[in-house]
């Protein structure tokens, strides 16, 4: 055999000198490919964050409740509007509302983050009343885990169809009233952000009744791979807009950052928040429960709150999986995750970074993937007596093509061409990769010079190497062996 011959040309010692000269001119290419990675795997330092936790921002009209009926502001339709909530006090706004149209009434109370709150005590409560003082809604909102703060958002509505309250259908001046529970571990007063919007009533009346099954089935798988990165808004007024893919953002511990996902009848949300991998081993831990998501429908109504997903070895993260959206879902005999996932147009998705369960175990600023899934066609929906889109329900044209877009399954670009935000990436690590695969044809070739021109003086001094069998070619370099 080829590598006998080429041991018995040599004493035991002149072997063992030629392999450690090979083994050192393969270290010296390791050494090569080791410098290569480094290069292309040197993160980018990553900008200051600014000091603390960003606070919930409240954009709207200033407004101050009254503390009766009789002095309520109005709220109009289409506005945002901006008031405060000390604990135990409860502010009137008034309404006045059509005999045709459905109406939502959203407030969102933002403790700043890390304020003592405390769980189930803790809390706003929102009632919808008609001009005779019946209640047609009410919902309260409590502070779900000790010591997490996260704003507290939901709606009451209106309903004017079937099986609404006959009472709440008439026309007239409603109240609402926001209502802070007594006796708050925290003493400082919640920025509160108010908004009405008012759907046109549908051509034709009802749509039919809701699909019903269609949530149950197994949710949609978020996609895999790479994020990129997203900075979340810091309340539903400044939320960028996502849609299907995998998105990073920084957070500090206590934070809630807002996410917009365009949604069509007939579509769904599917998304996952999770914790860096060098949080796995801690996941059933309390950093199992760090992170939190919750999402919201146009008018800001509670769609979903997150689950847990962690298991033994795995990284943190929690699920949110919506109903598919359709007009009949608001009569759905169902819970509120069904009702309402009856409009379309710019979900949110607010996810909170629980500073309890982080801070013992990650320092600093913390990373936070998002798995977004748009699932389902869009399908034809109701025709809307008036301009929904310009009332805030619905999607404009391009975020039609986008929710479409979002709906089909994840490829790259035509001819494999990487969008506009990756280019500069990858133009960087192809720079990289040249230059570094440069030094590395570099290296091999020297070794391997270094190693002929040692076969042929080893040639001079002894036999010649012997040829191939089967080419009748001479051997050069390191035995086929290694």
């Amino acid at each position: 055999m080829l590598v006998d011959r080429y041991d018995d040309r040599y004493d035991e010692g002149d072997a063992m000198k030629h392999r450690s000269r090979d083994r050192a001119g393969l270290t010296a290419v390791t050494a090569l490919c080791a410098v290569a990675t480094m290069v292309v795997q040197i993160p980018v330092a990553a900008a200051d964050s600014p000091a603390g936790a960003r606070e919930y921002r409240v954009q709207g009209t200033p407004v101050q409740g009254s503390g009766s009926g009789a002095g309520a502001p109005s709220l109009r339709p289409g506005r945002t509007y901006a008031d405060s909530l000390g604990p135990g006090e409860k502010r009137f706004y008034g309404v006045d509302l059509d005999a045709k149209s459905t109406a939502y009434v959203s407030a969102v109370a933002a403790p700043r983050p890390g304020a003592g709150v405390v769980s189930y005590r803790d809390g706003v409560t929102v009632t919808l009343k008609n001009p005779a003082g019946g209640v047609c809604g009410t919902v309260p909102r409590r502070i779900e885990t000790k010591g997490v703060a996260y704003p507290l958002a939901d709606y009451v509505t209106r309903q004017t169809g079937s099986g609404s309250v006959a009472s709440c259908r008439t026309a007239g001046r409603y109240l609402v009233t926001v209502e802070r529970q007594a006796g708050s571990a925290d003493p400082d007063s919640w920025p509160l952000e108010l908004r009405l919007m008012v759907e046109p009533p549908v051509k034709g009346g009802s749509t039919g009744p809701a699909p019903e099954g269609s949530w149950h089935a197994k949710p949609p798988q978020p996609p895999s791979g790479g994020p990129r990165p997203r900075q979340g808004g810091r309340g539903f007024s400044d939320a960028p807009l996502v849609s299907t893919g995998v998105w990073q953002d920084d957070f500090e511990p206590g934070e809630t950052h807002f996410y917009r996902v365009p949604v069509d009848w007939g579509q769904q949300i599917s998304a996952i928040a999770e914790l860096p991998a060098d949080a796995a081993d801690k996941s059933t831990r309390p950093l199992g429960q760090a992170v939190a998501m919750r999402a919201y429908n146009p008018a800001r109504g509670l769609a979903k709150r997150g689950t847990a997903l962690a298991q033994e070895g795995e990284r943190p993260r929690t699920e949110v999986s919506t109903a598919p959206a359709a007009y009949g879902n608001r009569y759905a005999k169902s819970d509120y995750s069904v009702r309402a996932m009856s409009l379309t147009g710019g979900y949110y998705l607010a996810v909170t970074l629980n500073p309890p369960n982080v801070e013992p175990h990650l320092d600093g600023t913390v990373p936070v993937t998002l798995r977004v899934r748009v699932a389902g066609q869009a399908r034809g929906g109701p025709a809307y007596d008036g301009n929904a889109v310009k009332a805030g329900f619905g999607l404009t044209d391009d975020e039609k093509r986008e929710a479409r877009k979002a709906a089909s399954p994840l490829e790259p670009e035509p001819m494999g061409r990487p969008g506009a935000e990756d280019r500069d990436t990858l133009q960087a690590v192809a720079y990289t990769s040249f230059g570094t695969g440069s030094l590395l044809l570099v290296g091999l070739g020297v070794w391997i010079l270094t190693a002929r021109r040692r076969t042929a003086a080893e040639g001079l001094r002894g036999e010649p190497e012997a040829a191939d069998a089967a080419t009748g070619q001479h051997r050069y370099g390191p035995p086929p062996a290694w």
